[in-house]
């Protein structure tokens, strides 16, 4: 199964690169702006994991009848965080929109719901994702806040 990442060049992304060995989209492509040329490039039937917050919501639309999605999402989806108002929006519509495209989705999503904590714990997104992989039907998987 092939494997394409959004945002690869550090922490999270870096680890699920190498650890899926995922073909990554990164500088200097702008993830904001290439979409079309990104998604053109990704085979039909693969798996994306959408790790950069770039456009994500654009990305799931255009990509979900073409592979599986894995969408890295936010616990500020929920627990509006006041300093980021922007990010909090964008994540609360990716969420709704993903739970509901995954209900009827060509390909499987899953949608992480991410808190700081968990987004440092490489090893347990790592087995969320493999879990999924394992059992399509789960279309979200939600983490605790553990500092």
């Amino acid at each position: 199964m092939k494997f394409y990442i959004t945002g690869s060049t550090r922490g999270l992304g870096e680890y699920l690169a190498k650890y899926f060995h995922c073909k990554s989209f990164n500088k200097p492509l702008a993830l904001n702006e290439d979409i079309e040329m990104i998604c053109d490039s990704i085979e039909e039937g693969s798996t994306v994991i959408l790790n950069a917050h770039a456009s994500q919501l654009e990305y799931v639309n255009r990509l979900k009848d073409k592979c599986k999605l894995v969408v890295m999402g936010s616990i500020a989806a929920v627990n509006f965080d006041p300093g980021m108002p922007t990010y909090s929006e964008e994540k609360y519509d990716l969420e709704k929109s993903v739970q509901q495209l995954a209900l009827h989705s060509k390909y499987p999503m899953l949608y992480l719901r991410l808190t700081s904590s968990s987004y440092k714990d490489y090893n347990t997104v790592v087995r969320s994702i493999q879990f999924w992989l394992d059992n399509p039907t789960v279309t979200f998987i939600g983490y605790n806040i553990d500092e």
